[in-house]
């Protein structure tokens, strides 16, 4: 498995952005891409664990890395995303929460990254910890069972709708990442079973669901290049649909950061990626 040579004491990235808060208005974010240990789902389409640490997360590590990061930060809101789960404990050790939840409490809403397999009961413990609103980010990718399996999600949607409903016992809300596209599946059949996928998510509570467009990467285990292609024009106009499918109950983002043309359809997914209302 590749990794590059990264400090456990850094974030291998920090982005400052504004976010949908889904009232039709903009909330300044801090997202931050920590480094730490690597997931042990292994997801064929997924990269990330390139940016990952090839052995468990030092204690200490992490409080670290936030401190770094939120240096310059006068973000309203604090996403931290550690190409893994955060419960899991090889990746942000349990006895760090204290101190992480401290940098926490100091925002509106923080949103942490996790699969239902990891830390119900770790999940409680920092949760007795956080004054802030609390969000967990799922990918379900897909509804399909047959590509869901493909994908090595190590998850059915049953088990994604179980921890959706665990999660919202507890008063954490849900931020749903979905697919859109797999090797050797066209465009129009892509669209339609990520427009499934996201009627799922918003009945399962989804407060926020972001669409990724299928991205080669160092994943994908050699099939990157059977990827459908997707345009702007089509991925603004299927964000449209999208949209009147959420109805109000979600916001629905489309992610842009391998989109790098600037014409029409790309600022009106930009627009319509910020100003949303539920």
């Amino acid at each position: 498995m590749k990794h590059e040579r990264l400090s456990a004491d850094k974030p291998y990235l920090v982005l400052h952005e504004p976010e949908p808060d889904g009232q039709g208005s903009e909330i300044s974010t801090t997202t931050v891409f920590l480094t730490a240990s690597t997931c042990p789902i292994g997801c064929t389409m997924c990269d990330l664990h390139v940016n990952t640490l090839p052995g468990a997360t030092p204690s200490g590590a992490i409080t670290r890395q936030i401190d770094r990061a939120l240096k310059d930060s006068n973000a309203e809101w604090l996403k931290l995303y550690n190409s893994g789960n955060f419960f899991d404990p090889r990746s942000i050790p349990p006895v760090d929460y204290p101190a992480i939840a401290e940098r926490c409490n100091r925002f509106e809403r923080v949103i942490v990254e996790n699969h239902p397999q990891f830390g119900k009961r770790r999940l409680q413990s920092f949760l007795d910890l956080v004054s802030c609103r609390f969000e967990i980010a799922v990918g379900l990718e897909t509804v399909q069972p047959r590509w869901l399996n493909r994908l090595g999600k190590q998850m059915s949607r049953d088990d994604f709708s179980r921890y959706a409903g665990e999660i919202s016992q507890l008063g954490v809300d849900l931020r749903v990442f979905l697919i859109l596209g797999v090797p050797g599946i066209d465009v129009v059949e892509s669209v339609r079973w990520t427009r499934l996928s996201l009627r799922h998510a918003i009945t399962c509570g989804a407060r926020h669901v972001s669409i990724i467009p299928a991205r080669s990467g160092h994943g994908w285990s050699g099939q990157a290049g059977a990827l459908p292609e997707f345009s702007t024009t089509m991925l603004a106009d299927a964000h449209e649909t999208w949209l009147r499918d959420a109805d109000g109950r979600a916001v629905v983002t489309v992610d842009l950061w391998d989109v790098s043309v600037t014409d029409v359809a790309h600022s009106r997914l930009q627009q319509s990626n910020l100003t949303q209302r539920f």
